[in-house]
């Protein structure tokens, strides 16, 4: 072998060296960014969630009051002993 071909074929292995390197971190970057896509998701469904149990408690909350004025209004309709 020459030196010539020495050379080259250590610049091929250096090559193919960071090409291995930069295929597995961008196999990391890769992994970081579903990650991320999976957590937004699932911060979106509860961020619904939560809007959804918000407004059936506000629901609640305005039937609760509804029940209190008729216990108030029979309550009134009652004689007193």
């Amino acid at each position: 072998m020459e030196a010539l071909e020495i050379i080259l074929l250590g610049v091929t292995g250096t090559c193919l060296l960071v090409q291995g390197l930069q295929h597995a971190r961008m196999g990391d970057i890769w992994n970081l960014l579903k990650s991320d896509r999976d957590l937004e998701r699932t911060a979106r469904i509860h961020q619904q969630e939560n809007s959804e149990l918000r407004s059936e408690l506000r629901a609640q909350r305005e039937h609760v009051s509804q029940l209190q004025r008729q216990v108030q209004l029979l309550l009134g309709l009652v004689p007193e002993a």
